[in-house]
């Protein structure tokens, strides 16, 4: 498609919606392009459509080499972003959390002026297909989401949920509208037993069919082309080949990792970061590749006896979570989380051990992106900087220190065998090898998973070390803060590198209309323009910015 109304770099989560609600009207003109494969809807890989996050054992649907220093001065671990069209969509473990709505009452403070809680609420409930609540018949959904009845649920989640309300949090049915403390059964974003991608929600077949819109997959943008101070196109690679292609507009939905590169790789970020690669600086942006966030989370692994572990036809992952407030000052209420997930693996052994987690969802700290080279070959560099603010170390501890007591209490603890702290490694990456050596490593843990339990402890203590074991209903073992803090991992949720802001905040990239300061004719649309990360998993405020943008451009706005 030459010269299209509309080019769309990324084809994840913010740019598959995009591209479909952009060329809604037939004659807008929209080019859609994805580094990654494409899954049209008759082609849809089964390791996506999967209910558990089998994808995201997948390396084919990654970006290569990409790793990020967790905390400040450790050694860079791989970090998964997805390649692939649905981006985290097509990868995540598909928890349909919004936040909650002083997360986005508190952007309006950093310039993000239309986008508190009484404007964005609207766009969730019209994406949004959920069973729990009324829909309006007139405005049809495009994300179904569910919950693992809780029936279902293994032992373990069961108990948590009854040692919450011992504790006295109550049951939230919808925790979507209900923003406050509490246990609920976690929605997911899933559709008649496959999981709801945004390619699947919103790249259709009969989307696909329109003659205004065009979908080029498996192929590279090296750079935005900006010539006086407006952005007029991309330069590609495409089969070896490299092109320009010339466009009305620009959006730019790569993600909060890749979108902050591409800027700077295209003369848009800090002017010295920008010279020190050889580039002409073609806005001088401080706060691109700044403001880095994410979650920090870990996990208690859990070994479960046959008569407690979820049914062996069951896909699932997520379970049920409690979500509680630390009560610090001068942090966000509902800021931590602890939550349930069934198994660790698609595999026959996968139900055998499951998890239980902890997580800090209203962090402070703050890290930062970069690159070294402009060669798209060479991946960012991200450090996440994690409990790096004042704030954030003492939140997490407990947060871990909550769901630590829980796999401690006598009720949980009686349906399991034995408990185990996991490194700061994904815990899917730590129970699953790819190819051949993970068949035989799959046979191998079901038959040891299956063995006495003093087998078992012995076999996975040595699997995932450095964790190690913790305790079961007979004895138990201390586990210090420090312990703790090394076992904290960053989520897949970076956001914040091209924030929105006010014109006169020098770190702004971003105005709230998505417009990046210092250059027309361009827009970032994704999670890196969230001023704040959310209190949630990043995939569903994604597509509610994305829902919420698209209708602002089709409105003049």
């Amino acid at each position: 498609m030459d010269n299209p109304d509309f080019l769309i770099v990324g084809g994840g989560t913010a740019g598959s919606v995009l591209a479909s609600r952009l060329s809604e009207d037939g004659v807008t003109r929209v080019l859609l392009i994805e580094a990654g494969q494409d899954t049209p809807p008759d082609a849809t890989p089964a390791d996506i459509a999967d209910t558990f996050p089998s994808s995201s054992l997948n390396r084919n649907y990654f970006w290569p080499e990409l790793k990020a220093e967790r905390v400040i001065g450790e050694t860079r671990r791989p970090y998964p972003q997805g390649r692939i069209m649905g981006g985290g969509s097509s990868v995540m473990g598909m928890w349909a959390l919004r936040g909650v709505p002083s997360d986005f009452d508190s952007w309006a403070s950093f310039g993000a002026q239309g986008w508190a809680w009484s404007d964005v609420v609207k766009f969730y409930r019209q994406l949004e297909i959920d069973p729990v609540r009324q829909r309006d018949s007139n405005v049809p959904g495009s994300m179904p989401i569910t919950r693992v009845p809780r029936n279902e649920w293994p032992g373990f989640a069961e108990a948590m949920a009854r040692v919450a309300a011992q504790r006295g949090f109550r049951h939230v049915d919808d925790i979507n509208e209900d923003g406050g403390d509490g246990a609920f059964a976690l929605p997911l974003s899933q559709g008649d037993g496959v999981r709801a991608s945004s390619p699947r929600c919103y790249l259709s077949a009969d989307v696909r069919r329109r003659s205004n819109l065009q979908l080029m997959p498996n192929t590279n943008v090296t750079s935005l082309n900006v010539e006086g101070g407006r952005v007029t196109g991309v330069t590609i690679e495409q089969g070896g080949q490299t092109r320009v292609i010339n466009a009305q507009k620009v959006i730019l939905s790569a993600g909060g990792i890749h979108s902050p590169a591409m800027l700077i790789r295209s003369g848009i970020g800090p002017a010295a970061d920008v010279q020190k690669l050889g580039l002409a600086v073609k806005a001088d942006r401080p706060g691109v590749g700044a403001n880095l966030q994410n979650h920090p989370y870990l996990h208690f692994a859990l070994t479960i006896p046959p008569k407690m572990r979820l049914a062996a036809d069951l896909h699932q992952f997520g379970m049920n979570c409690v979500r509680h407030s630390s009560g610090h000052p001068d942090c966000k209420p509902s800021d931590l989380l602890a939550f349930a997930m069934g198994r660790v693996s698609p595999r026959p052994f996968g139900a055998a051990i499951g998890m239980v987690g902890a997580a800090l969802y209203s962090p402070y700290s703050r890290g930062r992106v970069t690159i070294d080279t402009p060669d798209i070959k060479t991946p960012p560099r991200i450090d996440f900087r994690l409990l790096s603010d004042p704030r954030d170390a003492p939140r997490f501890l407990q947060s871990a220190r909550f769901a630590e007591s829980m796999v401690r209490d006598p009720s949980l603890a009686a349906t399991y065998d034995d408990a185990f702290i996991l490194p700061p490694i994904l815990s899917l990456h730590q129970f699953n090898q790819p190819g051949l050596k993970g068949e035989l490593f799959g046979l191998a843990a079901n038959i040891a998973l299956n063995a006495p339990a003093a087998v078992k402890r012995l076999l996975l203590g040595q699997a995932i070390s450095p964790g190690r074991w913790i305790g079961n209903r007979h004895a138990q073992s201390a586990v210090t803060d420090e312990e703790i803090i090394a076992a904290a991992a960053p989520m897949g949720h970076p956001t914040s590198t091209c924030s929105i802001g006010r014109a006169d905040a020098p770190m702004a990239v971003v105005d709230s209309a998505c417009r990046v300061y210092g250059v027309d004719n361009l827009r970032v649309i994704d999670a890196s323009i969230m001023p704040a990360v959310p209190s949630g998993n990043t995939n569903l405020p994604t597509t509610m910015i994305a829902e919420k943008m698209a209708h602002t451009i089709r409105n003049g706005g």
